[in-house]
């Protein structure tokens, strides 16, 4: 009967320490800080420590700080901050392990203190991938995600089409190549401390047939489609530039060609009063003949006499009044065609024939 319960003590005594084991083993991964190699990282100290008291730092069972009265027996100042933190600078996988702190005050008692007790996990981060395509037969093609890494089991594989992740997990894609002719493939890579996306990449397992051809005459396509834009673009200002000058030109001709014909205008007038003055009214030569002729303005001479106009007298009466003058005979109309009439000033002509035929008016 003893054997009995010492059995069953021993039995529950083992599954006791496996459930602690186990415990114990579940916190440590969930405490553990994921690092990446060349990274800074604080292991923070809740509680307040003065200058006076001693403080030391344990990595894994091996004290890497030692500080006493301000005096640092192992380590240095630049390992801990103001408050007592430890302050860990390009950490390696070597540095991966736990981290306590201790506290004493100056008479040696060691004091309660609050603090995060933390398991650093220093892994290398992932690179950034690269997706090879290959040709698998009946008409696949297949994608593998390249991370250039000797291991890969804490990596995580993800897959976007066209930029939309696809349900994949895997290292490796593979897709029917006539259904994705034009679709792009490319693959994210993540662990514990980062994750990288590689460039987007298309299968080149089924030509692609495009209405314009890659390369013309060995040069891209696109380059003969910008030059020629260029060019296009060049005329048009060419275009516009002569359209601006010839109506420039237009409007200075149409000027000049006004102005010359106004003076052509008043010249015919002036030689048409010259040679045809105005007739004199009746009214206005009887009364020049009643009236002696007016010196004109400005004339400094001698004075013209004046004389009578002297009527014929009877000369079978003597002292009979004069007979009258013989009244002048009726100024007959001119005919039609001895009137002259303006004529209208002339056509436009094209600028060289109007400069000469000014320059032969003026002479």
């Amino acid at each position: 009967m003893r054997m009995v319960m010492k059995m069953a003590a021993v039995s529950t005594i083992s599954l006791l320490l496996l459930c602690c084991s186990a415990i114990s083993s579940t916190d440590s991964k969930e405490v553990c800080d994921y690092l990446a190699t060349g990274a800074n990282f604080t292991v923070p100290m809740m509680s307040t420590v003065v200058e006076s008291d001693r403080l030391r730092w344990k990595h894994d069972n091996k004290y890497i700080v030692d500080r006493k009265a301000g005096e640092f027996l192992e380590g240095n100042k630049m390992l801990i901050s103001e408050n007592g933190s430890l302050k860990l600078t390009n950490v390696m996988k070597k540095n991966s392990g736990s981290y306590v702190p201790e506290v004493f005050d100056k008479d040696g008692a060691k004091k309660l203190i609050k603090f995060e007790v933390k398991g650093l996990c220093v892994i290398d981060p992932v690179l950034k991938p690269v997706v090879k395509p290959a040709c698998k037969k009946p008409a696949n093609v297949q994608f593998t995600c390249d991370v250039q890494a000797k291991q890969t089991k804490d990596h995580n594989f993800e897959w976007l089409m066209n930029g939309v992740l696809e349900k994949e997990k895997s290292q490796t894609l593979t897709r029917q190549a006539d259904q994705v002719k034009t679709d792009s493939f490319s693959c994210r890579v993540s662990n514990k401390v980062n994750s990288m996306t590689s460039a987007a990449v298309v299968q080149p397992c089924i030509e692609i047939t495009s209405f314009f051809p890659e390369t013309l005459l060995g040069i891209n396509t696109w380059i003969f489609v910008g030059a020629g834009g260029g060019v296009v673009l060049l005329l048009i200002i060419v275009v516009i530039v002569c359209c601006v000058r010839s109506k420039r030109r237009k409007r200075l001709q149409l000027k000049e060609e006004g102005e010359l014909r106004l003076a052509w205008t008043n010249d015919q007038h002036q030689h048409h009063q010259h040679n045809h003055p105005q007739e004199q009214h009746p009214h206005q030569q009887s009364h020049h003949h009643h009236h002696p002729h007016k010196q004109p303005a400005g004339h400094t001479g001698p004075r013209q006499q004046r004389s009578k106009q002297q009527h014929p007298r009877n000369p079978d009466q003597p002292g009979a009044r004069p007979l009258p003058s013989p009244r002048r005979p009726a100024q007959a109309p001119r005919p039609p065609g001895d009137i002259d009439e303006e004529q209208p000033p002339p056509l436009p002509q094209p600028r060289k024939i109007i400069k000469k035929a000014a320059k032969a008016q003026r002479v």
